[in-house]
C-alpha cells in the first residue's frame, strides 16, 4: 500500500484493485475513518506507531462529487440517507465513506461545552475531561482544521433572515465557526465539497495519518473478531474491489483495536460479533439531538440554496436545551420532509426561491438503543421523551416567532396535520399538535452515547481511556463515547477526545503507563 501520501487526490487509487486475500500485522487497527478514527490514527502514527485504518465505505475525492442528490446520497450516506429508527419516525443521517460524516456535514465547529464536560466528570466519573485539561488537544484540532468564524459577507440571505429576526426580538444570535478554507459558497457541503474547501477528514487527518506512515484500506468491512479470553488478537473482514466488485478475505493482527464506526455502527459491529461490555451497556444510552425544520415564505426572493447553507444560529434558548440553526435543503430532501402532496405541495415547491429554512435542534434528555438485527444491520430504537417533546414545541414556537419578526408571510410546520401559520397569534396551534412517532418530520445528524465512558461498569460501556469494560485492548473512539448529548454540533468535541485518546493510548502502548493493551 502507498505510504507518504500528502493530499487527498493521492488516495484515490487505494483499494481500487484488491486482487487477493490480505493479512496484515500492525500495532493499532482503527476501524472507521470519521472524526474519531481519522484523528486518532493520525495521532498514533505521528507518535511513531504502526497503524492500519479500515473503512467500510469507499474513498471519494472532489472529482466524484457531482453535486447531484440522486448520485451522492447513495454514495456517501449509510443506507443512502434513508436510515431510520425502527418505527420510521426519525431519519438518521450519517456518512459512510473515507472521512465519515465530515465528508457530508456542514463544517460547523463548537468547542466542547465546558458545562457538559463538568457533568461527565462529576456525574459519570470520567477523569481528565475538564475543559482546561482538554485545551491543548482542542488547540491542536482547531489549528489542523483551520477553524474560523464565518464572516458577515459570507452569510446568505436565508441565514441573514434568521439573524435579523432574532435581533428584532432582542435574542442572542451569531454566525458559526466552521472548518472551511476560502469557501466558494457553492452550497453543496452535504453532497461532498467539490472544491476541497471544507476541511473534512478526507483532506486533513486521513492524509496526515498516511504522511506519518499509516495505511488505509477503503471498502474494507470488518465482520468479526478473534479473541483469546478478554484480549482481541485479530479482526476478520471482507475487501471489495471497487472496479469489479470481487471480494477477498481480510485478516488484521494488532496490539490494540479501536472501533470508530460511529454511534450507530460501533455497537452494531461489536454486538454483532458477539462482543459486549461488563455491564452490558454497549448499544444503550443513544442520544441523537432530535431535530425538526420549519419553512418560512417571504414576499421577496430568499434564494436560500445559494451560498453557505448553514452559517448562523440563535442561541437564546441554549440553556433550555434548544438551539435554532439556519440551514437549507435541496429539492429532493425538502420535498420528502414537507408532509404535503398535491396542490399544496406544488404551491410550496414552486416558491422554493422565496423560502427560508431553519432547524430546531435539541439537547435531548431521552435515550434510545442500537442493536444488530438478525441480518446484522443496526436496529435503532428511539422515541422522543415527554420532556423533549416540550422542548420541541417551545423551539418551533420560538422559531416561528423569529420568522414573523423577520417579515415572513407564512410559516410551515412539517406535520401530518395541515399546519401553515400566518401570524404570531396562531403560535398556540403548535401546543395542540400530536407528536406521536411519524406525525412530525424529525431527523438526526448527530448520534452519540452508545459506548458511554464512565467509572461505573454497570452504568457505562467504556472507561476514561475509551477501553471497553472487561477487555484488555479493545477501544472505542467516536461520538459513542459521550455519556450524554452535548447540545451542539459535535465534530470538534469528538476530534478533541480523539486527540486526548491518542496521547493516552500512545503512552499505554509504549509501556509508559499501567494500561493493559
Amino acid at each position: 500500500m502507498t505510504k507518504g501520501v500528502s493530499g487527498p487526490e493521492g488516495l484515490s487509487a487505494l483499494g481500487a484493485d484488491y486482487a487477493a486475500d490480505l493479512t496484515l500485522t500492525t500495532a493499532v487497527c482503527v476501524i472507521g475513518t470519521g472524526v474519531g478514527g481519522a484523528v486518532l490514527a493520525s495521532e498514533l502514527a505521528e507518535a511513531g506507531l504502526r497503524v492500519v485504518m479500515l473503512e467500510k465505505g469507499g474513498h471519494y475525492t472532489r472529482r466524484d462529487f457531482n453535486q447531484r442528490e440522486a448520485d451522492m446520497m447513495p454514495l456517501l450516506y449509510a443506507d443512502g440517507g434513508a436510515r431510520t429508527t425502527r418505527d420510521g419516525g426519525i431519519v438518521l443521517l450519517h456518512g459512510e465513506s473515507v472521512g465519515g460524516g465530515t465528508t457530508v456535514n456542514w463544517g460547523i465547529c463548537f468547542d466542547p461545552p465546558a458545562d457538559v464536560l463538568k457533568v461527565w466528570g462529576d456525574r459519570h466519573g470520567v477523569d481528565g475531561i475538564g475543559f482546561d485539561v482538554l485545551k491543548p488537544y482542542l488547540g491542536k484540532v482547531r489549528h489542523i482544521l483551520n477553524v474560523q468564524r464565518i464572516r458577515a459577507e459570507e452569510v446568505n440571505r436565508n441565514n441573514r433572515l434568521l439573524l435579523s429576526g432574532a435581533r428584532a426580538l432582542g435574542w442572542h444570535a451569531d454566525t458559526f465557526e466552521h472548518n472551511r478554507t476560502g469557501c466558494l459558497q457553492s452550497g453543496f457541503c452535504m453532497l461532498g465539497c467539490a472544491y476541497d474547501r471544507k476541511q473534512g477528514m478526507g483532506i486533513t487527518y486521513v492524509p496526515r495519518a498516511l504522511h506519518f506512515g499509516a495505511r488505509l484500506l477503503p471498502r474494507a468491512e470488518v465482520t468479526g473478531f478473534v479473541n483469546e479470553g478478554n484480549r482481541v488478537v485479530g479482526a476478520a473482514g471482507v475487501l471489495t474491489n471497487s472496479k469489479n466488485g470481487r471480494q477477498f478475505r481480510l485478516r488484521v493482527q494488532a496490539q490494540a483495536f479501536v472501533v470508530a464506526a460511529g454511534a450507530i455502527g460501533t455497537p452494531a459491529l461489536l454486538r454483532g460479533a458477539g462482543i459486549w461490555d461488563t455491564g452490558n451497556q454497549l448499544g444503550q444510552n443513544l442520544c441523537i439531538h432530535p431535530t425538526t425544520a420549519l419553512l418560512a415564505l417571504f414576499d421577496e426572493a430568499v434564494r436560500g440554496h445559494e451560498g453557505i447553507h448553514y452559517s448562523a444560529y440563535c442561541g437564546e434558548f441554549h440553556d433550555q436545551g434548544i438551539v435554532l440553526e439556519g440551514m437549507f435543503a435541496y429539492p429532493g430532501l425538502l420535498g420528502s420532509a414537507l408532509f404535503r402532496s398535491g396542490a399544496e405541495a406544488q404551491r410550496i415547491l414552486t416558491r422554493y426561491n422565496d423560502a427560508a429554512i431553519a432547524i430546531v435542534l435539541l439537547h435531548d434528555d431521552g435515550r434510545g438503543s442500537v442493536m444488530p438485527g438478525s441480518d446484522g444491520r443496526p436496529v435503532i430504537d428511539y422515541v422522543v421523551s415527554a420532556g423533549d417533546q416540550a422542548k420541541l414545541r417551545q423551539g418551533m414556537k420560538s422559531l416561528a416567532r423569529l420568522y414573523f419578526a423577520a417579515g415572513a408571510s407564512e410559516v410551515l410546520i412539517p406535520h401530518l396535520e395541515p399546519v401553515m401559520l400566518r401570524s404570531v397569534q396562531e403560535l398556540d396551534r403548535i401546543d395542540t399538535l400530536s407528536l406521536r412517532p411519524n406525525d412530525l418530520a424529525l431527523f438526526s445528524a448527530h448520534q452519540m452515547g452508545t459506548a458511554a465512558m464512565g467509572a461505573d461498569v454497570d452504568g457505562s460501556a467504556t472507561d476514561s481511556d475509551g477501553r471497553l469494560h472487561g477487555w484488555q485492548n479493545l477501544y472505542v473512539c467516536d461520538g459513542s463515547l459521550f455519556p450524554s448529548s452535548i447540545g451542539v454540533n459535535p465534530q470538534i468535541t469528538i476530534a478533541t477526545l480523539a486527540t486526548r485518546m491518542g496521547d493516552r493510548l500512545t503512552r499505554i502502548l509504549k509501556g509508559q503507563t499501567n494500561g493493559r493493551a
